[in-house]
């Protein structure tokens, strides 16, 4: 009898009629390994096999496997499922649904895939092990982004039982953690000063400022969504957060009226270069920084928040408004339009919130008329800068999501780079000749 661990596997190994027998055992412990041993050895000694409990028949499958020899009468083939490891199982949850692959889910799988391990056997990751990995998670960021980690946690666990390749989900026994609650607001003379040291992030700034938008519909927005003659960015819902929420099966494309302010931005942007071209395809929104190809990053790249980031910090250190998020332009124009006595309703459709409408807003429809009337009519010097975190939450980044540098090698080799559909000019858009015969 031999038993040895190796790893965190036991292994079995003996001998029958000159054969050496070694295999990996699915014991949690010593003493159960070597239970399941000495019931494999007396079943090879009598050529008995269908008396065997599953830990010690599922040994004896994989020997006659490894041996390629012919199954016994008494022991009745069955294919041995291949065990389902942290790694295969976040496959089955990126394959099950393509709003998975989120940057942010990324950046929780690399956490959870640190912490547990890749190849760590799905099913071994008990209530104990999640509370532990909360726990230590919460010392390093905030609750907000550990329950973003739990959530994926849960859902890789969710796919499985879907699968039918296991009957429990642990994350089901714990409630989300309390998250910080942010009360900001960016006075109109700060902004003024922000908007003069934002450098080549202005567009991008004063868009976020003027319309309410989250940073990643502003970084995916295409000069097809510009409607000029509608004075509106029409968004696909599948680009913005309402629309990746599961629970919710169908939404219409969102609306963003746009002030003067954005339009005469946006029109800039479409003529930059020349009076005769306009740009009518590609992202509105690229990288015009100082490197034109630096470590991956150059002019005419889709925006990320890292990618951000720096230019972001530099404006605030001069502005000497620490503490600044980007988010915090949009809790901005939320206070904007309520102070500015904008209708709830309206401002619910313009904002836009992935959790639940209120029942009143799902049977109203409104134009676009009333839309461009509501932001028309707002002001913006409402009061003075507030920048506070209430309950001792920490300030955030721009890239607020995690504290993730990289996601696994794994991961990115399935990367889907955003490309546009035709071939860029030199700035990274596309073009449209207004007057291709020249004159």
């Amino acid at each position: 009898m031999a038993i040895r661990l190796k790893g965190n596997k036991f292994y079995i190994a003996f001998r029958w009629k000159n054969n050496r027998m070694d295999t990996v055992c699915g014991a949690t412990s010593r003493k159960e390994a070597v239970r399941v041993e000495r019931a494999v050895r007396n079943a090879f000694a009598i050529n008995r096999f269908d008396h065997l409990d599953p830990a010690a028949r599922e040994v004896v499958m994989r020997i006659f496997q490894n041996k390629g020899w012919q199954w016994p009468e008494d022991l009745a083939f069955q294919e041995l499922k291949k065990e389902v490891t942290l790694l295969s199982a976040i496959d089955d949850y990126l394959n099950s649904d393509g709003r998975h692959y989120s940057r942010r889910n990324r950046f929780a799988i690399d956490r959870l895939t640190e912490f547990f391990g890749e190849h760590t056997p799905l099913k071994e990751i008990r209530l104990p092990q999640v509370k532990q990995y909360r726990r230590e998670r919460q010392t390093h960021v905030q609750n907000g982004t550990v329950n973003r980690e739990f959530s994926v946690l849960s859902g890789i666990f969710r796919v499985q039982v879907e699968l039918e390749n296991l009957d429990f989900n642990p994350c089901l026994g714990l409630k989300g953690l309390p998250e910080n609650q942010r009360d900001t607001y960016l006075s109109w003379k700060d902004f003024n000063l922000l908007l003069e040291h934002s450098w080549w992030l202005r567009d991008v700034v004063t868009m976020l400022y003027y319309t309410g938008m989250r940073f990643k519909e502003v970084a995916s927005l295409r000069w097809e969504m510009y409607k000029p003659e509608r004075r509106m960015v029409v968004i696909p819902a599948m680009l913005t957060k309402e629309g990746k929420n599961e629970k919710k099966a169908k939404l219409h494309s969102k609306r963003i009226p746009l002030r003067h302010e954005v339009v005469d931005s946006l029109e800039s942007l479409r003529r930059k270069g020349s009076d005769n071209l306009i740009r009518g395809i590609g992202l509105i929104f690229t990288y015009c920084g100082r490197y034109k190809d630096h470590r991956g990053t150059y002019r005419g790249k889709a925006l990320n928040s890292s990618m951000v980031k720096k230019a972001w910090k530099l404006a605030v250190e001069k502005t000497g408004l620490k503490g600044l998020q980007m988010k915090d332009l949009r809790h901005t124009w939320k206070t904007n339009a309520h102070r500015s006595k904008m209708d709830p309703t309206t401002r619910n459709a313009i904002c836009g919130h992935s959790s639940r409408r209120p029942v009143e807003d799902l049977y109203i429809n409104l134009s676009d008329r009333e839309l461009l009337r509501s932001v028309d009519a707002m002001t913006f010097d409402n009061g003075w800068t507030q920048l506070d975190v209430v309950e001792g939450g920490g300030v955030g980044s721009v890239d607020e999501k995690s504290d993730a540098k990289m996601t696994p090698k794994w991961c990115e080799a399935k990367k889907v780079r955003a490309e546009a559909d035709v071939p860029l000019d030199k700035t990274g858009y596309g073009s449209v000749d207004l007057n291709p015969l020249g004159g």
